[in-house]
Parts: structure tokens; sequence; C-alpha cells
């Protein structure tokens, strides 16, 4: 296998990583972004919603920053468990090529 093939199989392989880690990190980053920015809008600007009593004293604010607390949570589990199911093995290929590229 010639040096010009062993590096554009990395190049590609460095490719793929970032293409997959696009499709899983942009929908990922907008989810948490709507959810932060728009407790933060509510929070402005419906206040009266967001007093509106859900259990005993608890109101709806609290119960939607306790949402955005375990969606935070949730994302970076699913996050860690993508990165090792998808990214560490893509990494790995992409690092092993480029150092038989050399």
């Amino acid at each position: 296998m010639g040096h010009g093939t062993s590096l554009e199989a990395a190049h590609a392989s460095v490719r793929k990583l970032i293409a997959e880690k696009l499709k899983y990190l942009v929908p990922m980053t907008i989810i948490f972004m709507v959810g932060y920015i728009g407790l933060t809008v509510l929070a402005g600007f419906a206040k009266d919603l967001m007093a509106v009593k859900v259990i005993g004293s608890v109101n709806l604010g609290f119960v939607l920053i306790a949402f955005n607390y375990v969606l935070s949570w949730v994302l970076a589990i699913v996050y860690g468990r993508i990165a090792s199911n998808v990214f560490d093995p893509l990494a790995a290929k992409a690092a092993t090529e480029i150092k038989q590229g050399k």
C-alpha cells in the first residue's frame, strides 16, 4: 500500500468521524439550547404561566428548572454512550490509519 493511499484513508476516516459527531452533536445542542433559552424566555415574559401551581407550592417554573437539569444529565449520559460506541472506534481507526501513513 502506497504512502499516499494510506494517508487518504486516514483523511477519509477523520472526515467520517467528524461527520458522525456532527450528526449527533448538532441535534443535541439544539435540544439543549431550546430548553435553556426557552426557560429563560418563559421566566422573563410569561411570569404568570411560570407561577401556576403544579403540586402544592411547587410551581411550573420550578418543574421546568428541574426538567432542565434532568435534560442536561440525560444529554450528557447519551453523549457518553454514543462517544464510547461510535466515536471512540472511529477515532481509533483514524489514529491507526494515520500511524500507518507516516
